[in-house]
């Protein structure tokens, strides 16, 4: 049986929820969010959907005891007006949320796998993981996942070629510390710094580019949610079945002793094996610098939100 939980049912786990009803993706649904309103409103919607399509996914609600034998649990809580302040100013918000609702996740006898989307993704997935005593395998964030597809898109775009010509990855921190690996980026097996299909590519207005296509997202809809969703679903269907997806996302690096956006592969148990790839000196450096910013951001939830200021 197939049984995902849902904690979170703003814009991205609203979303998510549908599409996983309307796919037949799950057997039973467990959502979860402090409005009770709307999470009875989200679930008889659902099932309005269902006698369209005839798909039978089991919708529970507000029941944290119902996790205990979920395969996922996508953590999708938070704010994201918050960010018209600043980058970071969910910390605080979403640490809260955390500390609120570990104690039922573990009460529950929750055992399976951790995707989170709440922000910032590195720094509140390493303090889930501390706060469900999880394995760290088991516990991982979006990261930079959609850095990455808007640094490939641009690429693509200015090569004027399909994004799948396209590998490479960000690293580091989503919403913060991007390290555009460049050294990883090729276009049909070329570096970069060839001509690539008559185009040269400029690296500076390639991340431009990428970030530009964030704010248009952010400053047209206030939050990003269908980009994600659509990961998200990608990484539950490798989970659920026998697969692997690389993708950069946010793990448990010894060399970092941290959380930090690194490209990894994705299996039925979580996190797999990191793709170690050769990076620049300077790359190298800034990941590093990516995975210190993201240590003080978990200090700062491991004081209760408290900071210095």
């Amino acid at each position: 049986m197939r049984k995902i939980g849902i904690i979170g049912l703003g814009h991205i786990g609203r979303l998510l929820a549908h599409d996983l009803v309307v796919t037949n993706k799950a057997d039973q649904l467990v959502l979860i969010d402090q409005d009770d309103d709307l999470a009875v409103g989200l679930k008889t919607d659902l099932e309005n959907a269902q006698t369209a399509l005839n798909t039978r996914t089991k919708i529970l609600l507000q029941d944290y005891a119902a996790l205990k034998n979920a395969d996922i649990l996508v953590t999708a809580f938070g704010d994201s007006s918050l960010l018209e302040k600043q980058q970071m100013a969910e910390l605080t918000r979403n640490g809260k949320a955390v500390r609120e609702i570990a104690p039922q996740v573990k009460q529950s006898g929750f055992d399976g796998i951790v995707l989170n989307i709440s922000d910032p993704n590195e720094a509140i997935t390493a303090y889930l993981q501390q706060q469900l005593a999880l394995p760290t395998k088991q516990v991982i964030g979006i990261g930079t996942t959609i850095d990455t597809a808007r640094m490939r898109q641009a690429v693509a775009k200015t090569a004027e070629l399909s994004s799948q010509n396209v590998s490479g990855f960000v690293y580091g921190q989503h919403n913060g510390e991007k390290v555009f690996a460049w050294s990883t980026v090729t276009v049909n097996g070329q570096d970069l710094d060839k001509s690539i299909n008559g185009h040269h590519l400029d690296q500076n207005q390639l991340r431009i580019n990428a970030d530009l296509d964030n704010w248009y997202t952010f400053k047209g809809l206030g939050y990003n949610a269908s980009a994600v969703v659509t990961w998200i679903l990608q990484m539950i269907s490798t989970i659920l079945g026998n697969g692997e997806l690389s993708t950069s996302v946010a793990i448990y690096q010894p060399q970092y002793s941290g959380y930090v956006s690194f490209p990894t592969l994705l299996n039925r148990n979580g996190q797999g094996h990191p793709l170690l790839l050769n990076l620049y000196p300077v790359e190298e450096a800034a990941v590093k610098t990516a995975a210190n910013a993201i240590q003080q951001q978990l200090t700062i939830l491991q004081q209760g939100g408290k900071t210095n200021d």
